[in-house]
């Protein structure tokens, strides 16, 4: 069971999304949307584990035994992404996110280390609010707090390299995220002349990841959730009068990121 591996999940910085927009207010009624690839490597997914005995999954995914306190995985993956924000009024900008892609998680025993990985593409799904707190003008910027949740779902089928010699290596779980996070970002218009602008922005997101495992043959959950605070990176380049590209980065417990095009509508 995995319930009986007597653990429970937290999981440092995982997850965070990218924002891709910037602090600078929108006209009401605009209408932007955003196509990007998001991706993260080497993501700390911490374990908390009980000296209960038992030291493995029905699928054989196991930790080191006779020991407690946590033990680190690492997760990777990367996804396609699109982002829909709308401005009806002054301030607030509502928007909504979708992504499919692939993840993997690297699990640490004591001889082995196991990657957990499955088939079919996982899926996200999220809403969120920004609030213009301060407008960009020629010599303050721009100062805006946003606000989402989403929610992952990962299914996990296969591990390598393996456990006991001639046993499957088949598995059956799912990994299911739920990811609250706030960001205070700021954000400048910068015109290098008639043809360039650069718009860089950055601040700080707070995130807090909610997690359920699920063992699909037996019905077991374990879970747990983390806080964990990180700053971000990123740049938009206006390249016509409706569209532009822009890129983010983070690079606290993993390296996550994204880049992508943004079509805006009014």
């Amino acid at each position: 069971m995995v319930l009986a591996i007597g653990f429970a999940s937290a999981v440092s910085a995982a997850h965070a999304q990218p924002l891709g927009t910037s602090a600078r207010q929108a006209s009401s009624g605009s209408l932007k949307f955003l196509a990007y690839y998001q991706g993260v490597q080497d993501q700390t997914l911490r374990f908390t584990v009980n000296d209960s005995g038992s030291c493995s999954t029905p699928g054989g995914v196991t930790f080191s035994c006779g020991q407690s306190g946590d033990i680190d995985a690492k997760g990777s993956g990367g996804a396609a992404a699109l982002k829909v924000v709308g401005q009806p009024w002054e301030r607030f900008q509502y928007y909504g996110m979708f992504s499919v892609g692939e993840y993997s998680v690297r699990v640490p025993s004591a001889t082995i280390t196991n990657l957990l990985t499955g088939d079919t593409r996982g899926l996200t799904y999220g809403v969120g609010l920004k609030a213009s707190v301060v407008p960009d003008t020629i010599v303050t910027p721009a100062i805006a707090l946003d606000l989402s949740i989403a929610r992952s779902l990962y299914d996990f089928n296969r591990r390598f390299p393996g456990g006991t010699p001639g046993a499957s290596n088949n598995i059956d779980q799912r990994l299911e995220l739920m990811t609250y996070q706030f960001a205070v970002e700021s954000s400048h218009l910068f015109t290098l002349n008639e043809h360039w602008k650069l718009e860089p922005y950055g601040g700080m997101k707070w995130t807090r990841v909610q997690t359920d495992l699920k063992d699909l043959v037996d019905g077991s959950h374990a879970g747990g959730q983390k806080d964990t605070v990180t700053p971000f990176l990123g740049f938009r380049v206006p390249v016509a009068d409706r569209e532009a590209l822009f890129a983010e980065a983070s690079f606290v417990d993993g390296y996550h990121y994204g880049a992508g095009l943004e079509l805006r509508f009014k």
